[in-house]
């Protein structure tokens, strides 16, 4: 079936590209390979434009668009660039014996000066042949000037690897590798990874200094938070609750500050795991395997930076649960506070209708009253037409009935009333 270009995904080359983007370079021994990355920022430039402009003076083809890496080949050498999220890196193989620098004579002596962001790792390989001979521990520790070693046996035995993962007085951390009949590519993989175990490595450390400071940072608040949840008084609660803001914020500055640089350190050392079980590396001498090694001197720092993390998250949590009983303890005493003021209101109203009542009885006295006068008015023009005991009479019936008439139809008003609040 043949498809048009256009019905593809506008990713599918460059997603497909993404596997082969770091393909392994082959070398040979003897070789020297120098290894820098470099930490970026915003604002240092495009390295790929200190790498164009290095094409340039060479005169070879510069990187394309917006590739995230590219080889420079060299008269005596290759220069291989890759871009990743927070850092590139370069790595320059020269072919032959090792000489004093690790730049060939092909390159520019300041051929790195203007290149943007802040070297973190700088890393020189030696690759020796198999006509030279193994060396023993004292040559070992004579060549790197100290006993703190970490020596391998790798590729079942067809390598051997030498390094103390410390920069030396040449600004530049130095690994041996003695070739005992690996293949160029396997060589290539081999360098490739030690490169990318000492450039994770240091990447996954940024976060060491910062959890350390957060950890000075973590004590006050989580005293602050017991003091505040154990020693606070009942009735503070205004004051507690400004005591739970201010470590609410604090615990949001330090989310603020460390979470990605958490997060990353725990993708790179994951990398680092696995480059090292990739590695497969067996001991050649009483110096630590370099496996062993990292176990001992990584994994701790990688324990401290988990530990502050998780020191932050609990205290996050803490200060969840302590504002929910503050605010449940403050619900309560407003319920209760509630509660008080409808049983004074019901107390009120009690004595409001009591005193309706007795309001209600004297206006039947009253409204009777005026009514009797009406009424006994109106009788009194009819004294011409009846006898003068005929009235004496009336004014005695008048008065119980004017008063009855009158609480009747109070009351039936009353019960209309109240019938219509029902209602309602």
């Amino acid at each position: 079936m043949n498809l048009t270009p256009h019905s593809d995904h506008p990713l599918r080359q460059s997603l497909s590209d993404e596997l082969h983007g770091r393909p392994g370079q082959p070398i040979t021994a003897p070789a020297r390979i120098l290894h820098l990355a470099f930490v970026t920022a915003e604002g240092d430039g495009d390295p790929r434009a200190a790498l164009a402009a290095l094409c340039e003076r060479l005169n070879v083809s510069p990187p394309g668009g917006n590739n995230l890496h590219h080889t420079i080949m060299l008269k005596d050498g290759r220069l291989r660039f890759e871009r990743h999220g927070e850092f590139y890196r370069l790595s320059l193989v020269t072919a032959g014996k090792p000489r004093a620098s690790p730049f060939p004579p092909s390159l520019p002596a300041d051929w790195a000066r203007d290149l943007p962001g802040r070297r973190l790792v700088s890393m020189v390989t030696d690759i020796l042949p198999k006509t030279v001979k193994a060396p023993g521990e004292a040559q070992m520790i004579r060549h790197f000037g100290h006993d703190d070693l970490a020596a391998s046996r790798v590729n079942d035995g067809r390598a051997l690897v030498i390094t103390d993962f410390r920069i030396g007085p040449d600004g530049h951390t130095h690994v041996v590798i003695y070739d005992r009949g690996l293949a160029p590519r396997r060589m290539g993989r081999l360098v490739r990874r030690l490169q990318e175990i000492e450039t994770y490595r240091m990447m996954a450390l940024l976060a060491l200094p910062v959890a350390r400071s957060l950890q000075k940072d973590l004590a006050p608040l989580e005293q602050s938070l017991i003091t505040t949840m154990v020693g606070g008084a009942a009735a503070a609660e205004q004051e507690q609750l400004e005591t739970l803001s201010k470590i609410a914020r604090g615990v949001e500055t330090m989310c603020n500050l460390s979470t990605f640089r958490f997060a990353a350190t725990r993708a790179y050392a994951a990398l680092v795991a696995q480059r090292l079980k990739e590695l497969e590396d067996e001991r050649i001498s009483d110096f630590p395997r370099i496996s062993v090694f990292f176990a001992r001197r990584f994994d701790p720092a990688m324990k401290t930076c988990e530990a502050a993390a998780a020191r932050i998250d609990d205290l996050a949590e803490r200060a969840e649960r302590a504002s929910n009983l503050l605010r449940t303890r403050v619900d309560i005493a407003l319920e209760h506070q509630n509660q008080q003021l409808l049983r004074s209101m019901e107390t009120r109203a009690r004595q409001q209708l009591m005193l309706q009542e007795t309001v209600e009885g004297l206006s039947v006295v009253a409204i009777s009253y005026y009514l009797y006068g009406i009424v006994s008015k109106f009788a009194a023009g009819l004294s011409e037409y009846l006898t003068g005991h005929a009235i004496k009479e009336i004014d005695l019936i008048l008065i119980p009935a004017v008063v009855l008439v009158v609480w009747l139809a109070l009351r039936a008003m009353k019960k209309r009333i109240h019938a219509a609040a029902r209602h309602d």
